[in-house]
């Protein structure tokens, strides 16, 4: 049996039905009453009234018509625009959708490519540890690949990881002020800074690796974006006590993940020389 989802949206006047959201996409696509009432097959009367409980529901006023015709009002585009937004997220895709963030962006790029040559239709997110987790809770996604190996030991009880492939962090030391990057094991470098008692500030986030390169404060950057050329992190040293795993997480049960894990695993984090 298949199952298909609806979103409803509800209001504290009451539940805004499938059937006068289709009125209102109805009067937006035709530009006029009468031809979206005879598009749906309805009266006129029945249309308008359709619309008035919309407008009822929500407070707001969802439809303006002049000697031109009948357009929606902005509320009355972007309560359509939400509600198709959230139908196509809700949509059960026979697709797998995978994410990772620069760190794992190697083998997950060869690894959708791989399941793409054998026909396997394949979404692609490359994104932050935090979006793709979210991805991850809202059930939006297959397989995430994580960065952060405190992450994966805090999601440990909920999904069995796999690891990809060995990492570890450089350091670059450069006075107590330090810089961010929205990629990699950060909470690692940062946490053993407090373990040390070092004192430190964070000076600055950034999200493009290459900016390491051109700043002068400290900074903790993965050695698999710079052997991958990324940056060269200049007078950066690579700390044995950082060494960790980049992690896939399988979230659902979708017939391509143990294949997507095997090819992302085959290419690991660094390319082959």
């Amino acid at each position: 049996m298949k199952v298909a989802p609806r979103v409803i949206i509800v209001t504290e006047e009451g539940e805004v039905t499938n059937r006068q959201l289709e009125a209102l996409a109805a009067v937006r696509d035709r530009g006029s009453m009468r031809r979206a009432a005879a598009s749906l097959g309805i009266s006129t009367p029945v249309l308008h009234k359709y619309v008035k409980e919309v407008e009822t529901r929500c407070g707001e006023r969802v439809v303006r018509s002049d000697s031109r015709g009948t357009k929606l009002t902005p509320f009355g585009s972007s309560l359509l625009a939400k509600v198709e937004a959230l139908r196509l997220r809700a949509e059960d895709r026979d697709t797998i959708h995978v994410a990772g963030t620069l760190v794992s962006e190697l083998c997950l790029l060869s690894a959708a490519s791989a399941l793409t040559q054998r026909g396997v239709e394949c979404r692609v997110t490359i994104s932050t540890d935090d979006e793709n987790l979210r991805l991850m809770d809202e059930q939006r996604v297959d397989c995430v690949v994580v960065d952060d190996p405190l992450r994966a030991m805090e999601l440990a009880d909920r999904v069995e990881g796999v690891e990809i492939g060995p990492d570890m962090l450089l350091l670059r030391k450069s006075g107590k002020d330090y810089v961010r990057l929205a990629f990699g094991a950060q909470r690692l470098g940062f946490r053993y800074l407090q373990q040390e008692g070092i004192e430190y500030t964070i000076a600055r986030h950034i999200f493009e690796p290459a900016l390491l390169d051109l700043t002068d404060l400290s900074y903790f950057v993965n050695r698999s974006l710079v052997r991958r050329g990324i940056l060269s992190a200049s007078n950066a040293r690579e700390q044995d006590w950082s060494s960790h795993a980049i992690v896939a997480l399988p979230c659902t049960e979708h017939a391509d993940n143990d294949e997507f894990v095997m090819h992302a695993r085959r290419v690991g984090l660094y390319p082959k020389r």
